[in-house]
């Protein structure tokens, strides 16, 4: 592999610069290969598959002048999968080796003879392209036909296919018909995400040497130099739905409205993402017109992708952002979109899921062309403060989330990247006189919001924008992104952000009514991750005031919504002080979870000093008759029928008993089987009760009981 890397430019190693197709044999691809075992026969077999661009089966033999039995039977049919009349090498090495080894006088002849099959298989634009690569010196006749042909690839969504058939295109050509050329390979080069290729490409066709004719195409290639330029430079907006046309439109469009609507309408963002959902996706590099008619390209599907995997953020949804996100990484330039936001996505989810970056994370860093916008570097900051929580270092946490507010993250807050509340850092670290000045300043930067928005717990003040990585207080970090960026309407992250800093310095007098109005606003959210970080909060401050059985319950529901989540790094956060000694009691109560894969990580504050006053017990809870649910991996909750009897006032008798077990942590079925009703009956029931008590989900159900 090294030695493949010395062949190659660094443009190349990053993405930004299209590949050599095929790839160089290094010596390290030719050991993996081992010995072909070829004769002549079969060394013209595989060259011509090697270079052909249609994989049908008869076209090869028709070329390669053999026949199937002897095909299959020689040497060359161990190197290819022949199914349903397609043929494929079956390792791109194989053909590496096969190309690299073959002289130009063999691979010519290859050529002309697909381009003789293409011929009478009345396919005259293949035959076109294999009669340019076997003519040795430049043919001007057919520079014109290469170009419209690279210009259908590009239209099909095929951007590698036409870069490389318009740069066939500009050695044949001249004048007008070469700028033309290079203009059409360099937005294939810009919609690939190949960027460095489209600046060098970009500017041929609006500079060209050879004539001092303006070139036909040359605004639209200024265009594209500027779009090019602006994502090497890092800017968010640098490309609008305006710079494309068909599915790359729609999805364009369709990113950016997200990415606009993520804080104030999570709910109308998926309805936009959802109007796109049915567009191919790009198309891999493959054979010629295989597919829709109609496809997008990467750059325009590596938009939409980060948007999709932010929304599924937005609504608390790790482990689907996550998966949208790592299949984007594998195939797309995500480094490029919104001005590389992707990237502090990527690495915001592996520290959430995971507690670390993974390599696929750190290689999508290394890939950036150029910069990347002050909010994405800013995110690093938060990111080393998320570290800092996890092994409990308050102070340094919450410092680090001031420092990247102040160097320009306060986009970032609105859009919910999973990040601890600033104040309650502070009030962790034991500054508390520090945490109420934060507080302070956060309340005061939010009252000439008032009024604008009054549906939430608060109509007295809203809340501080800060950064994913900001703390209150924080001076605005100057021009907003630009429309088409993330700029959004931030009450609700607001509301939240206060919320949770009243709870976090509640006393025992004001914490049963903060601990309400943090619920209500992060109901309001949306989020389950954000409904578990509000649990987490109550949880530390009912700690903190020395109630340890409020605090369990908390934990415990903190750790039900980051499993639902797919938060497994906060998942343990919660696991770890409900181990913790001091933290909660240790006389029977709810039933500890066991540690999963990431036990032992550190992420609990050491008990503070007023945590170990004298402490108020809640009466015992009876446990409950019926036999446990099924393990299901996650925590078992011991809770008795008293939890459930607050809602006898709301429920009916059959409605309580079926939310009864539920919460119990029963299936339908198993709820179903011990009632004696149908399941149907069970999921009619369990709807009803959802609406009366104001919950979407079994979690929030849960989490409702053991709030008591």
């Amino acid at each position: 592999m090294d030695q493949t890397a010395r062949m190659l430019d660094e443009e190349h190693l990053v993405g930004t610069a299209l590949m050599p197709d095929p790839l160089p044999a290094a010596r390290a691809v030719r050991e993996a290969v081992g010995p072909l075992g070829l004769d002549d026969e079969a060394r013209r077999v595989l060259l011509v598959a090697a270079v052909a661009v249609v994989d049908r089966t008869e076209l090869l033999l028709a070329a390669s002048g053999t026949d199937i039995d002897t095909l299959m039977a020689g040497p060359a049919g161990r190197h290819l999968h022949l199914v349903g009349g397609r043929f494929r090498f079956h390792h791109p090495r194989i053909r590496s080796v096969v190309h690299d080894d073959a002289d130009l006088a063999s691979r010519t002849a290859a050529h002309v003879a697909l381009a003789e099959v293409h011929r009478k298989a009345d396919e005259p634009l293949i035959a076109m392209w294999h009669t340019a690569l076997s003519t040795l010196a430049g043919d001007p006749l057919l520079a014109d036909g290469l170009v419209e042909l690279a210009e259908q690839h590009l239209a099909h969504g095929d951007v590698h296919r036409a870069h490389e058939v318009a740069r066939e295109a500009a050695s044949h050509g001249t004048d007008r018909v070469r700028a033309r050329a290079f203009a059409v390979a360099g937005r294939a080069a810009l919609w690939a995400g190949h960027v460095h290729d489209a600046v060098v490409y970009l500017r041929r066709a609006t500079s060209p040497s050879d004539s001092t004719a303006p070139a036909a195409g040359a605004p639209d290639a200024a265009r594209s130099l500027g779009i090019a330029l602006a994502l090497l430079d890092g800017r968010p907006d640098a490309v609008v739905p305006e710079d494309a046309a068909g599915p790359d439109r729609a999805a364009i469009a369709a990113a950016r409205k997200t990415i606009r609507l993520l804080d104030g309408a999570p709910g109308e963002a998926s309805a936009i993402l959802s109007e796109v959902a049915e567009l191919a996706p790009a198309r891999p590099a493959g054979w010629w017109f295989d597919g829709p008619d109609e496809a997008m390209t990467p750059l325009a599907e590596a938009h939409l992708r980060v948007a999709q995997s932010y929304l599924a953020l937005r609504l608390g949804n790790i482990s689907e952002a996550a998966s949208v996100l790592d299949d984007a990484v594998e195939r797309l330039p995500v480094a490029l979109a919104f001005g590389g936001l992707g990237i502090a996505l990527a690495r915001r989810l592996d520290l959430v899921r995971d507690g670390h970056l993974r390599r696929a994370t750190t290689a999508l860093e290394a890939s950036v062309p150029g910069q990347v916008a002050p909010v994405v570097r800013a995110a690093t900051l938060g990111d080393r403060a998320q570290t800092a929580v996890f092994d409990g270092r308050w102070v340094e946490a919450a410092t680090l989330l001031g420092l990247a507010a102040e160097r320009g993250g306060d986009e970032l807050r609105r859009l919910w990247l999973p990040t601890p509340d600033p104040v309650e850092l502070l009030v962790l670290a034991g500054q508390d006189r520090a945490a109420r000045r934060s507080h302070e300043r956060l309340r005061l930067r939010v009252l000439p919001s008032v009024g604008s928005d009054t549906s939430g717990p608060y109509t007295g003040g809203p809340v501080h924008t800060g950064h994913a990585g900001a703390g209150p207080g924080a001076p605005p970090t100057g021009a907003a992104m630009s429309s088409g960026g993330f700029s959004g309407g931030p009450m609700r992250r607001r509301r939240l952000d206060l919320a949770r800093a009243e709870l976090a310095l509640a006393d025992a007098s004001g914490v049963n009514r903060a601990r309400e109005r943090a619920v209500e606003a992060s109901l309001r959210v949306g989020s389950t991750f954000e409904r578990g970080l509000t649990e987490l909060v109550a949880a530390r401050s009912f700690a903190r005031l020395g109630l340890p059985g409020d605090a369990a319950a908390h934990l415990l529901g903190a750790h039900e919504l980051f499993e639902e989540s797919g938060a497994k790094a906060w998942q343990h956060i919660t696991e770890q002080a409900l181990t913790t000694p001091g933290f909660v009691r240790e006389t029977p109560g709810p039933v500890v979870p066991a540690s999963g894969d990431g036990a032992g990580r550190a992420g609990s504050a050491p008990p503070r000093p007023d945590a170990g006053r004298t402490r108020r017990e809640p009466p015992a809870r009876p446990v409950p008759t019926e036999a446990p649910a099924e393990p299901s991996g996650g925590p078992v909750i011991d809770i008795g029928e008293e939890l459930c009897g607050q809602w006898s006032d709301l429920l009916t008798e059959r409605e309580l008993d079926v939310a009864r077990l539920v919460v119990q942590g029963r299936t339908n079925r198993q709820v179903a089987a011990n009632l004696y009703v149908s399941v149907r009956t069970v999921e009619v029931h369990l709807g009803r009760v959802f609406r009366k008590l104001g919950v979407r989900s079994r979690t929030e159900l849960a989490v409702l009981a053991l709030r008591g």
